[in-house]
């Protein structure tokens, strides 16, 4: 449970990086990287439990900034930065089911993978800001979230591959003890 928390906490501070996509109000943060190369590294939490509680320290983050910014935090901004709650846990659901209970012999590339679960997250939380009447997003088209997903998919994967090819090979391993 301590890592899900380091991870998610983790998450959520990446997530203020952001990079705003073409001349909509969407933007690519950096927290989906870090949770989920987080996980694949480390394996040792669930990946449900991981998207709830990264979405939840997401949101409860920019409500924080939001406040210290000194921006008037209003029900409807508060719901509003909620909102990407959704986006973490669509994407943590997905991956559940893409990935870890696919039990086919023709295995999903892992990069398409990521690429369905965000673009299926990122819908996911498109549709609720739609239902919630938000402004944001409302310049965003399906092919900017496409492309979004297809480069964070591609950053996580080279995150992992870097991290896997240069740092774990220098960690030492524990030695066991015999009793």
């Amino acid at each position: 449970m301590v890592t899900t928390l380091v991870v998610a906490l983790l998450t959520a501070l990446a997530s203020l990086v952001h990079i705003p996509v073409g001349d909509s109000d969407f933007r690519v943060t950096l927290g989906m990287v870090v949770m989920m190369a987080g996980y694949l590294i480390l394996k040792k939490t669930k990946i449900i439990r991981l998207a709830f509680f990264s979405g939840l320290f997401v949101g409860l983050l920019r409500i924080a900034v939001a406040a210290i910014r000194g921006t008037t935090l209003t029900p409807l901004l508060a719901g509003s930065l909620l909102l990407e709650f959704f986006f973490y846990i669509g994407y943590g659901v997905l991956y559940r089911y893409t990935v870890e209970l696919n039990k086919s012999i023709y295995k999903i590339p892992l990069v398409f993978s990521l690429v369905i679960c965000d673009f299926g997250g990122n819908a996911i939380e498109y549709l609720l800001r739609f239902l919630y009447a938000a402004e944001v997003w409302k310049d965003t088209s399906l092919v900017t979230i496409l492309i979004a997903a297809f480069v964070r998919s591609i950053v996580i994967i080279l995150c992992v591959f870097l991290y896997r090819r240069f740092i774990e090979p220098r960690i030492p391993l524990k030695e066991e003890v015999s009793p």
